[in-house]
C-alpha cells in the first residue's frame, strides 16, 4: 500500500512537470534585455507553491501563489519564462547559485539565505511544525519543542528545518538527532510518520494540513519555528532583475490583499 501511496505523489510530479515545461513564452527578457533571451525559474513542489488538479475528464490543472505569480510575471515584464519543477531544495539552491536558475520559488526567510542569495520581498506566510501520531492513550510524545531532547528527527535535504533544529538544540541544552532525506519530499516525510516507520519528521505547515487530509492520524500540533515569510531566491549579482520582480510583486500582491 505504501509503495502505491508512493508511486501516485511520482505520477503526480511528474504530470507537473511536463505541464510546466511547456509553459514558456515571451518577448524580451529581463536579464540581459536581448530578444528571445529566457529567464529560467525553479518552483518548488509544494500546496501553496504549485500543485496538480487531478480532473476525472483528464483536464488536469496546476495551481499555486508561486506558479500563478510566476505566470503574471512573465505577462507583466514581457520576458521568455521557463519553469522547472523541483522536489530537492538543496539541488535548486545550488544551481542558482551558479546562475542556472535566475529565480527558485519558493524557500523560508531567514539570515542564512540572504547571505548567499538575493532575496524578494516577502509572498506568504508558513511555519514549521513537528509532525508526530498520537500515543494509544491519545497523548502526545512531544507537546512542545523541548520534549525533542534525545530524539531523532528526520527533514527534507535543504530544508531550513535542519539549521532551525540546529539552534533548538542550543536552546534546550541537549542533543537531537537530525537526518537529512536527499530523496524524499515532505510529503513522503509525512507518509513515513503516518505509517510508523519514523517518530517525527519536521515539515512546513501548510504541508502539514495537507497530509493530514489523507491521513487523519497525523499530528502537527506543536511548532518548530515562528510564523516565517516565504520569498523568492536569486543569485547574487542580478540586482536589476530582482528591482523588476519586486515592483511585479508589489504591485500584484497588493491588488490581492
Amino acid at each position: 500500500m505504501q509503495i502505491v501511496v508512493y508511486g501516485l505523489l511520482l505520477v503526480i510530479v511528474i504530470i507537473a512537470m511536463f505541464g510546466l515545461r511547456h509553459f514558456a513564452k515571451g518577448k524580451i527578457s529581463a536579464n540581459t534585455g536581448e530578444k528571445e533571451d529566457t529567464i529560467h525559474a525553479a518552483i518548488v513542489y509544494g500546496p501553496d507553491s504549485y500543485r496538480v488538479l487531478v480532473a476525472e475528464d483528464g483536464n488536469d490543472s496546476i495551481i499555486g501563489i508561486n506558479y500563478q505569480l510566476l505566470e503574471g510575471l512573465q505577462d507583466a515584464l514581457g520576458v521568455k519564462l521557463m519553469l522547472h519543477p523541483v522536489i530537492d531544495r538543496e539541488v535548486a539552491m545550488e544551481k542558482t547559485a551558479r546562475g542556472e536558475y535566475d529565480i527558485l520559488a519558493s524557500l523560508p526567510a531567514d539570515s542564512y539565505l540572504k547571505q548567499d542569495f538575493l532575496t524578494t520581498r516577502d509572498i506568504y506566510l508558513d511555519r514549521m511544525v513537528l509532525l508526530q501520531v498520537r500515543n494509544a492513550n491519545g497523548t502526545l510524545s512531544a507537546r512542545s519543542a523541548l520534549d525533542l531532547e534525545g530524539d531523532t528527527i528526520h527533514v527534507e535535504k535543504g530544508s531550513a528545518a535542519k539549521r532551525r533544529l540546529e539552534n533548538l538544540q542550543k536552546e534546550i541544552g541537549g542533543t537531537i538527532t537530525i537526518i537529512e532525506e536527499p530523496e524524499l519530499s515532505e510529503e513522503y516525510l509525512a507518509i513515513k510518520v503516518a505509517k510508523d516507520a519514523w517518530k517525527y519528521s519536521v515539515v512546513n505547515e501548510k504541508i502539514a494540513k495537507k497530509m493530514k487530509e489523507q491521513y487523519p492520524n497525523l499530528d502537527y500540533s506543536t511548532p518548530v519555528s515562528f510564523t516565517q515569510f516565504q520569498v523568492w531566491v536569486m543569485p547574487q549579482g542580478r540586482d536589476s532583475l530582482l528591482r523588476l520582480v519586486n515592483n511585479y510583486l508589489d504591485q500584484r500582491l497588493t491588488i490581492n490583499d
